[in-house]
């Protein structure tokens, strides 16, 4: 193992000439039981997606939870077989990462891998544009390969049977879908240094795994009685509640939605505001007390405003509802345009802050300079990055679509997706939508779509969906909080993302196999949204859309003014990031309970100091380990009987899925 001499006197027990190890090693154990785990997580993502369409996803938890259940009897048994925090951290971020991977993030396009013979019986789009463009290598197309899935009741060996016709189209897929999570990786290795040490980002999302595995599950959070005492009422609720909603007899503590108040409007233009709930869902709100207090006022006045607007605009005649602004084809009042200028702001804020360490990093690609941390080399990072980028462009390219068109697509995925991560790392939110958001809507407004092929626009429609559709489980954060992780741990970077990376793609091929063994077991068919995109292309061929241009003018303007107020006046109370996450859907489900933990916190904070902040910290680990628990005893039962049961989740487990 490399070791690092410690200066005289600052070793770790201050003991002058003692040798420190410069890296805690990724043993063995760590990385088998990491990959092992990675099995039922993947499955669990595939088979109970709602319980994981959040920040931080139910599956991941409970492989912790219960690795650190079974590593406290360890430690009674044989202390030697006991996992180290080390390992607990090595094993999270594996399963998370994998989780990632393998749940929304590949589900998206996986119906359209089998289903085309049957959608083209009954669906022109199908018929008439998908089935004559998708190139053969990504789709199937011949019934007589895919017409046993009809009936379903096939076992999961049923599914080993027939991989040598879906492997093929697995890796097709995979070529894109893995490479776009490489070019995030490398993006994340050249600036873990700035995000992960030098601009202090406080990674909310992370705290809870992080307390949970000190000294190998047994750290201070566990011998809190704080966190005991909220944990065993949380989970009594979540207990409670999830026997009403197999026995209505039984009484019921509502957490969840309480009250909706658009069903109390009857009448326009208050009738128009969309999706407008009193909600808690008490895990959310339990985040948020880890999250900036200005970005939870920020997310409040921000999604109140976003009402307001949807009243106005009624009142004036333009008909609203909870997707207006949004969806595949945005209108007025351009949210998604909005949206887009707030992500092209944050980013340029992004690298303005970032100046100095982007100078230091063209020097060590220039030069080859390796990393103290151990990390992949900045050089082969950015390598790495443009080699991936030029296949994704290749992607593009194989279908027809312009050079520069997929230069720019591409391009402007990868600054969003910075903006996330950047986004989620500094302030942590519950959940992240942005749903049907994506290059296409930029790339659209601002070129047209008169000049788009029927076959371009099929392509682009149907190939790049796991680029437009909804970012609930975006990679690229959880590869940060890893390698965050990581370097709290001096873990070598380096084996950090090769483990990484080996996770990434052995989670999508398990996802993939773990979507079929669904398909043959229920005889769903599934769906896409490719055919909605494309009918939308198709339906309407126009010039540049000169109002949605100056939209989003509009949010880069807005979010420049508050950069700029927020520099002069440090104190202001309008963060950036909560206007661009609430001009999108989610935030309508949790924003009544980050409400209230912005209320609980400058209560706490102000009555009783850091010390009643500390106690606040154990109360919300308590609300969070015990929502988590529950969840793991609802969703397994789910997974083992295929039965619908209760969730801790914003959506329901549909009956029909199971």
């Amino acid at each position: 193992m490399a070791t690092l001499q410690a200066p005289e006197g600052k070793s770790g027990d201050d003991q002058p000439g003692q040798v420190t190890p410069r890296f805690q090693p990724l043993r063995f154990r760590a990385l088998l039981l990491g990959f092992l785990l990675v099995i039922p997580v993947s499955y669990a993502c595939t088979n109970q997606g709602v319980s994981g369409i959040f920040s931080l996803m139910t599956a991941p938890m409970s492989a912790l939870l219960l690795t650190i259940l079974t590593n406290f009897f360890l430690r009674k048994i044989s202390p030697k077989l006991a996992l180290t925090q080390t390992d607990l951290i090595v094993i999270f971020c594996i399963c998370s990462v994998g989780g990632a991977v393998s749940g929304e993030w590949s589900t998206f396009q996986y119906a359209s891998t089998y289903n085309y013979p049957y959608q083209a019986k009954w669906n022109g789009t199908y018929r008439d544009y998908l089935m004559k463009y998708i190139p053969d290598w990504l789709v199937i197309k011949d019934m007589e390969k895919v017409k046993d899935i009809q009936g379903g009741g096939k076992d999961i060996w049923y599914t080993f049977s027939r991989l040598h016709i879906y492997f093929p189209i697995w890796c097709a897929w995979a070529g894109l879908v893995v490479t776009l999570c490489f070019a995030m990786m490398c993006i994340n290795s050249l600036m873990r240094g700035a995000w992960c040490e030098r601009e202090r980002l406080t990674f909310p999302l992370i705290q809870l795994p992080v307390a949970m595995c000190e000294e190998g599950g047994a750290g201070a959070m566990w011998k809190s009685k704080f966190m005991w005492i909220a944990f065993a009422i949380m989970f009594g609720i979540d207990i409670l509640n999830g026997l009403n909603y197999l026995y209505p007899n039984v009484p019921a503590i509502p957490v969840k939605d309480l009250f909706y108040i658009n069903n109390a409007f009857k009448e326009p233009p208050l009738s128009n505001i969309g999706d407008f709930r009193i909600s808690i869902y008490p895990f959310m709100a339990a985040i948020g007390l880890f999250v900036p207090s200005d970005l939870l006022f920020s997310i409040v006045v921000f999604f109140l405003m976003r009402k307001g607007l949807h009243v106005l605009l009624a009142a004036n005649g333009i008909p609203q509802s909870t997707f207006s602004g949004t969806a595949i084809a945005p209108g007025p009042p351009y949210f998604d345009e909005q949206t887009w200028g707030a992500v092209i702001a944050m980013f340029l804020g992004a690298m303005w802050v970032s100046k100095d360490y982007l100078r230091e990093i063209w020097t060590d690609i220039k030069t080859g300079r390796g990393a103290e941390d151990g990390g992949f080399k900045h050089r082969w990072a950015f390598v790495g990055l443009i080699v991936a980028f030029g296949v994704m462009v290749g992607y593009g390219v194989a279908g027809k679509l312009p050079l520069p068109y997929m230069v720019a697509f591409v391009a402007l995925f990868l600054i969003f997706s910075i903006v996330l991560t950047r986004l989620r790392a500094q302030l942590g939110p519950p959940t992240h939508e942005f749903a049907f958001f994506g290059s296409s809507s930029i790339m659209h407004r601002f070129l047209g779509t008169k000049w788009i092929s029927d076959e371009q626009a099929s392509y682009v429609s149907q190939v790049f969906l796991v680029m437009n559709r909804i970012y609930r489980n975006h990679p690229m954060p959880y590869q940060l909080e890893a390698m965050k992780m990581g370097k709290d741990e001096r873990l070598h970077q380096g084996k950090l993302f090769g483990a990484i990376l080996a996770a990434t793609v052995f989670a999508f091929f398990v996802g993939q196999f773990f979507l079929q063994v669904k398909v043959f077991r229920t005889g769903d068919l599934g769906w896409s949204d490719a055919p909605t995109y494309l009918e939308n292309l198709l339906r309407d061929r126009k010039g540049p859309d000169i109002l949605g241009i100056v939209m989003t003018i509009v949010g880069f303007s807005i979010v420049m003014v508050l950069d700029a107020i927020r520099f002069r006046f440090p104190g202001f109370p309008l963060h950036p990031a909560g206007y661009m996450l609430s001009m999108n859907f989610g935030v309508d489900y949790y924003w009544f309970g980050i409400l209230m933990a912005l209320l609980v916190k400058n209560f706490v904070q102000k009555n009783y100091g850091l010390p009643g902040y500390d106690k606040l910290r154990q109360v919300a680990f308590g609300i969070l380990v015990g929502e988590y628990a529950a969840e793991t005893i609802w969703m397994a039962m789910a997974l083992i009987t295929n039965q619908s049961t209760y969730t801790i989740s914003f959506n329901d487990r549909s009956l029909l899925g199971q």
